[in-house]
């Protein structure tokens, strides 16, 4: 049977059909906040599961552009010139209850103070009546011991923050290259003044980057350079949002391929992490009709690492139009649906060895061939006195159409043969032989 293979391998998407996960952006309006899959410890390193999700955040870097998840800020600064830093921090949101979390994850090479503010988050937010309190975790000096320091003018107890600097990193010293930092800080809405989980909150974020300054230097000497970049408006006079979504981090299926293997369709996806995952259901629908289920993969609940599944839909019909999605369920009842995935038509698939293409060629040229079982496939090139020149395929290989590209640029022009030898399952042997022309 001939295999047709989906075109949009490895393309990274998540579940919750209509609130799929858009295409970055440039300064996005919002960003979306999912809710916690497990408490967070505010310890600055960010070990919860929840926190790796790829899920819609900000990124950081001087001329970056939106990609994936990572939506680049509104604007940025350079403060003091020369600056070609190329440092990168990701900022990330999660909620657990009332407290809202965010995540800053850098690759900074130089974690250092400068002045009154050093490496880390400035931040507005508004409270519960409207009025601006301000947040910030930063590298500084506290009792002449450089560290990170968190610093609010909001109610007493309303947040807290934490910073860790990676291995190798030294703070407040930009004589030697550092391997930057991550960061956690949390403010806690009811005692920001919300005395139920609003839909959104209101904020604006700064992020700040000095560079080469070390203690005991003045902040504007030679040695140093400053830029900033912010989301919303530098001081606040412009805001964002962030939506506050009551549902967990939602499973991350970053492949979902299929093909046909005789009579049998063959279904890999795999996930990059997941969160109260149940499992999949497969569903399959024939010639254009309504999706039905044909079987249930078992999830691995809550995890970080990534898994790979697979699933088997056996004795299709050959002629009919065949397409499948995945159900994926939560423990809790909630699910979501894949994108579908269309396989066309079963065709007979006859053992052939195809004319190469283009013939005569310089120097490349594609061998295709076609299985009509799982076979161990040699396929070799000999010159016309029946020596070999070389092994292009020796290995088990699936049923189906395959083809290959052959550079001939080391070999001299002449006439070659190639030929292609399959031993089945049921040990049957089966041989074909071409020949090929290269032109130089």
């Amino acid at each position: 049977m001939k295999i047709f293979t989906l075109f949009f391998v490895a393309v990274i998407f998540s579940f919750y059909g209509s609130n799929l996960f858009p295409q970055a952006v440039d300064d996005p309006p919002s960003l979306p906040v999912y809710k916690t899959s497990a408490p967070i410890v505010l310890d600055g390193l960010l070990n919860e599961a929840d926190w790796s999700i790829d899920k819609p955040h900000l990124i950081y870097k001087i001329g970056a552009v939106p990609s994936g998840n990572s939506n680049t800020p509104t604007a940025f600064a350079v403060v003091k010139h020369p600056y070609t830093d190329t440092s990168t921090c990701y900022v990330k949101f999660l909620r657990d209850g009332m407290n809202l979390y965010f995540s800053l994850n850098s690759n900074d090479k130089q974690v250092c103070r400068f002045d009154w503010e050093g490496d880390g988050m400035f931040m507005k937010i508004k409270d519960g009546v409207g009025n601006d309190k301000e947040y910030k975790i930063y590298v500084g000096v506290v009792n002449n011991v450089p560290q990170f320091v968190f610093e609010t003018n909001g109610p007493q107890n309303s947040g807290n923050g934490v910073g860790v600097p990676s291995a190798g990193t030294t703070i407040y010293d930009s004589t030697n290259v550092d391997n930057g930092y991550t960061a956690e800080m949390v403010i806690n809405l009811t005692a920001l003044g919300f005395s139920s989980l609003p839909d959104s909150v209101t904020l604006m974020i700064n992020i700040f980057d000095p560079d080469n300054y070390s203690l005991g230097v003045p902040p504007w000497g030679n040695n140093g350079n400053f830029a900033k970049q912010w989301w919303g408006s530098e001081w606040g006079g412009t805001y964002r949002k962030l939506n506050l979504l009551d549902v967990p981090v939602p499973v991350e299926l970053i492949s979902f391929t299929a093909n046909y293997e005789g009579k049998v369709a063959k279904l890999l996806w795999s996930t990059a992490t997941e969160t109260n995952n149940r499992g999949f259901e497969v569903q399959s629908s024939v010639n254009g009709g309504e999706f039905a289920s044909v079987g249930f993969v078992d999830g691995k609940g809550t995890t970080t690492i990534m898994q790979n599944y697979v699933y088997y839909d056996k004795d299709l019909l050959p002629g009919n139009s065949y397409a499948y999605r995945l159900k994926q369920i939560d423990f809790n009842g909630d699910f979501a649906y894949s994108k579908i995935v269309e396989l066309g038509v079963i065709s007979p698939v006859n053992f052939e060895l195809m004319q190469n293409y283009p013939n005569p060629f310089n120097p490349s040229t594609k061998i295709s061939f076609s299985l009509p079982q799982q076979s161990d496939v040699q396929l070799e090139v000999f010159n016309l006195l029946g020596q070999k020149i070389i092994t292009l395929i020796d290995k088990k290989m699936n049923a189906g159409k395959h083809t290959i590209d052959f550079n001939a640029s080391d070999l001299a022009g002449g006439v070659y043969l190639y030929s292609l030898k399959a031993v089945d399952n049921n040990g049957t042997v089966t041989s074909l032989t071409k020949k090929m022309t290269l032109i130089k």
